[in-house]
């Protein structure tokens, strides 16, 4: 049945604005008519101006016009939201700027991710395509009482589309340069008259590599992806239904291919012995010279059971069963030369299984609430096996020749007086393995005493336990007798430097919590609403997933945030706009973040990756959310938000490897991965035509400052402002049946960097540089 006018989708939200076609003949009315909406934020379907929490709304139609298929695609409608990471491992969700780091293994992030419920233990396993999306409620600040797993910085809460009783069939093709394909299908209907449903939908996307491997001219960046997933809805009478999920999905990474972006001292001291020339860095030429290109590979796959009954007609239980399978396997030039000096290969085994009940209604007319059981069990399993090269003993030697004749006598003028068999085949291997249990009671309860005001208070214990197990070992080693008497001493010493001794430790905890939540909304009329609120969320302590050395303790604590909104809701202009405003402070207690610890001796490398709380960090801000009818047949949105990202105290922190030396206060100082402006703005426009045609446009801009994409800082490491801009122009039926776009990513082919990384050496960055301009055509059929 088609809507006689145009519709503005209820949201606090702005980067979600669902407008309904409009007959070429009728005439445009000059009134907004709001359509009801739900949203599940807080376990319990309701409208989003009526949530007395910061929330945004991305609506799948919207995301599927707009060609933002992945996560790190949807943050440019998200003020606030970071994504980075340059693979699925190293994937890491940031809010308020708080979080948005995950490069060692055995850190949680401070962003629960939940699909359909079912929580995501790892941030990667979001890395994927987002498939058939009904919506994403991004939730901002600790949600600890009912969403309660690592969600101190907030929770990105995905909904996919249900089966449906009545027959539909969605088709989507699209074509861009560099090779860009991708095809979307979807199909849904009953099995059995009212009583069960399916839906199956499948997707396949590649593209070409954009980057050129200087060592032997091959392109480097080629990815692809696919991926399905199948449900069944069982709805045997109208008190009860069943719905069960299935997916599967498969990605190459190859295209996220790290661009070196600084070169430390180190590492020029090494090539200038080696004889081997580094080109200045500039990683918007696209150019790399590797002699073993990564190939990042991720699999996924997974199943759910959710049931759903009704009580009576003011009592729901709900029960999620879910199991997830996560594999990542990935090869990698460790020193990012095309000289022989170490490849590493790693693979990680994610298995997690979870139960969720909760009860939820109303008593009476006043009363909502919501209580329930959570648990969750995981396991990662890892391996990382790296071999060294021919020429990996000169290339280390190549930085210490100083040190070498001062100490020991020994002069080297020239690589090759540096036996290659002292590190030739030698191999690294680690080994871990770390379970978790997590259990936790909670409970949520709303109360409005009058009409205009709701009083809501919740909490929820949790207990932590994990285990672990790491180890190092080193093999394949030639044997150094036969070389000089120098080279036996030397090169063993070099060995312990390279390859470390062997290693083995293990370590548990076991914590208890209670996340709590105290808010107050006030209806001043129809059309705005006021609230306040108090909440503080958990993060479990863990264990430190790799070697360290003596300045750094082999588990973390906890993490903590206790956070104070002040926000308003509202629409006016005779309801022809919605706006938003937040203004909040979070203060976050042993905030958990990646550090590298001074080297143990003076031929040792620093090691990096480890973990440590940050003592005191403060976040504040506002955030403004709003969505403007600007005309009968054009609409709006924009959305800005300030971030004050700081650390309140933070005096042991690593310094910039250059600075000359190992701890800096850092107290005061902005948060790395912590923009502090962002901006999403769009216009979107139709235009009736004859024949039962329309064509329709759009414009989206974003905007984000440049903030420091390491914790120390290091030059190179940071990520300068950028904007972007897209532009689509297309033509389709009124009752879109079908259409055809044309579309322009980053219209004027900005240069911008999307993550960075530590490479081997102290001081060395590489980073991964955002999409070129791209120009294609999309092709939607719908039944």
């Amino acid at each position: 049945m088609q809507v006689l006018g145009y519709r503005l989708l209820l949201l606090g939200s702005l980067s979600a604005l669902p407008w309904a076609s409009v007959q070429a003949e009728q005439a445009a009315p000059s009134a907004l008519t709001l359509d009801a909406t739900t949203v599940t934020a807080r376990r319990r379907e309701e409208d989003p101006q009526n949530v007395p929490i910061p929330i945004n709304v991305l609506y799948g139609d919207q995301l599927d016009e707009a060609g933002l298929h992945r996560l790190q695609d949807i943050q440019q409608r998200v003020p606030g939201l970071i994504v980075s990471g340059h693979d699925a491992r190293y994937a890491g969700f940031g809010l308020r700027g708080f979080g948005a780091t995950a490069y060692n293994d055995g850190l949680e992030g401070s962003v629960g991710t939940y699909v359909d419920g079912v929580y995501q233990a790892r941030q990667g396993m979001a890395f994927t395509e987002l498939m058939d999306i009904e919506r994403i409620e991004v939730l901002r600040g600790p949600q600890g009482t009912l969403f309660g797993k690592n969600t101190t910085a907030g929770a990105l809460n995905i909904i996919t589309r249900q089966p449906t009783f009545q027959p539909e069939a969605n088709l989507e093709a699209s074509y861009g340069e560099r090779g860009l394909r991708e095809y979307r299908g979807t199909i849904s209907g009953p099995l059995q008259d009212d009583v069960l449903a399916g839906r199956l939908n499948v997707f396949d996307s590649a593209t070409d590599g954009a980057v050129e491997n200087l060592h032997d001219g091959a392109r480097l960046g080629d990815a692809d992806s696919q991926g399905l997933r199948g449900q069944l809805l069982w709805t045997p009478n109208t008190d009860f239904s069943a719905r069960l999920i299935a997916d599967y999905a498969e990605q190459n990474e190859a295209g996220n291919v790290l661009l070196v972006n600084h070169y430390s001292e180190q590492t020029r001291k090494r090539a200038k012995f080696f004889g081997y020339p580094l080109a200045e860095p500039d990683p918007y030429k696209r150019e790399s010279r590797i002699d073993a290109p990564g190939h990042p590979q991720t699999l996924q796959n997974g199943v759910s059971l959710e049931l759903n009954w009704d009580l009576d007609e003011a009592m729901r239980f709900t029960s999620i069963t879910a199991y997830r399978d996560w594999d990542y396997r990935a090869t990698r030039d460790t020193d990012s030369t095309a000289l022989s000096v170490i490849q590493s290969e790693t693979e990680l085994g994610h298995r997690q299984f979870s139960q969720e009940w909760r009860l939820s209604g109303t008593a009476g007319s006043s009363i909502d609430y919501v209580g329930g059981l959570y648990y969750l069990r995981q396991q990662l399993d890892r391996r990382i096996d790296t071999e060294f090269g021919k020429d990996a003993a000169p290339w280390f030697v190549g930085d210490q020749l100083e040190q070498l004749k001062k100490l020991y006598g020994i002069t080297f003028t020239d690589p090759r007086q540096v036996p290659a068999v002292l590190l030739d085949g030698a191999r690294q291997r680690y080994d871990g393995e770390q379970k978790g249990d997590s259990r936790a009671i909670f409970g949520q309860l709303s109360w409005r005493p009058i009409d205009p005001l709701e009083l809501t208070g919740g909490l929820r214990y949790s207990q932590e336990r994990k285990d672990a197990w790491i180890s190092r070992d080193a093999s394949n080693l030639a044997p150094l007798t036969g070389l000089p008497p120098v080279f036996q001493a030397g090169g063993q010493l070099l060995r312990d430097i390279a390859l470390g001794g062997g290693y083995y430790r293990e370590d548990s905890i076991k914590e208890n919590n209670v996340s709590s939540l105290l808010s107050a909304s006030y209806r001043f009329s129809d059309a705005v609403m006021g609230y306040v609120s108090w909440s503080r969320g958990y993060k479990a302590g863990g264990i430190n997933f790799d070697v360290v050395g003596p300045f750094t303790a082999p588990t973390f604590e906890p993490e903590r945030a206790t956070s104070l909104e002040l926000g308003m809701k509202t629409r006016f202009w005779d309801e022809r706009a919605l706006l938003d405003l937040a203004v909040y402070q979070t203060d976050v207690d042993n905030y958990q973040a990646l550090t590298y610890s001074p080297p143990t001796s003076l031929f040792a490398p620093p090691l990096r990756d480890n973990l440590i709380n940050v003592g005191k960090v403060r976040l504040r801000g506002i955030e403004l959310d709003s969505a403007w009818q600007l005309t009968p047949r054009l609409t709006g949105r924009l959305g800005l938000a300030w971030s004050d990202a700081r650390y309140r105290s933070f005096p042991n922190a690593p310094c910039p490897p250059a600075s000359g030396q190992w701890t800096c206060d850092l107290s005061g100082e902005r948060l790395y991965n912590a923009p502090e402006w962002n901006l999403s703005s769009g216009l979107d426009h139709t235009h009736p035509l004859p024949y039962g045609l329309e064509a329709f446009s759009g414009i989206d801009y974003s905007f984000r400052t440049g903030y420091s994409g390491t914790l120390e800082g290091g030059e190179g490491s940071y990520q300068p402002s950028y904007g972007l801009t897209n532009l689509r122009l297309g033509l389709r039926s009124q009752d879109r049946a079908w259409e055809v776009e044309g579309w322009v990513r980053n219209v004027f082919d900005r240069q911008y960097i999307t993550a960075v990384y530590s490479l081997l050496g102290s001081g060395d960055y590489g980073v991964m540089t955002g999409s070129e301009r791209t120009v294609g055509t999309t092709v939607r059929l719908r039944y």
